[in-house]
């Protein structure tokens, strides 16, 4: 079986971000080759980045053993040192993306095993597309998602991929606008 990975990677100014989770950090790439360290974080595992406008976004899968309560939707701009704190509570964040109106969505993997091995994916089936609320809820659009790993945001639908290689499509309209 062939596994889908996502490359953290986000066009960003003159170059594109990625996002380290080994080191905790987030690299600007130049289209010269040139790399330097655009932010560092203490143990928090960067994963998905999206930027809008002069915004990044960036989910955070927390130090092991991945708990739902470190996992977390993060932002920063150009001339930030730090990150503020946008939701919380989604167990094994992977990944972000601004939908409709600039509502954001996070996907969260699952639970993760307690006593799992390092670098090892969440349960099965635990998976969720969650809505960012206006004060740092997040709201469950879909769950039972089989380890999903990335998603794209097109028009009113969000493409999942899972770990697994597969595509499962969510519907957003039903889910409003609006949020953050």
């Amino acid at each position: 079986m062939r596994q889908a990975s996502r490359t953290p990677l986000e066009p960003y100014r003159a170059g594109f971000l990625v996002t380290d989770g080994h080191h905790n950090r987030v690299y600007t790439v130049g289209l010269d080759g040139s790399v330097s360290v655009r932010i560092a974080f203490d143990n928090i595992v960067p994963t998905g980045l999206d930027v809008v406008g002069s915004r990044v976004y960036m989910a955070e899968a927390g130090p092991l053993p991945h708990l739902a309560a470190d996992g977390k939707v993060v932002t920063f701009d150009k001339r930030s040192t730090t990150a503020t704190e946008v939701a919380a509570g989604g167990p094994l964040m992977v990944d972000v993306r601004a939908g409709h109106g600039h509502t954001l969505y996070a996907l969260a993997q699952g639970d993760w095993p307690l006593g799992g091995q390092a670098g090892s994916p969440a349960a099965p089936n635990t998976g969720q597309l969650l809505k960012v609320g206006r004060h740092g809820s997040l709201d469950v659009v879909a769950d039972g998602l089989n380890q999903p790993v990335s998603f794209q945001i097109i028009g009113s639908s969000a493409y999942v991929v899972t770990l697994g290689g597969e595509v499962w499509t969510v519907d957003l309209g039903r889910h409003g606008h609006g949020g953050h």
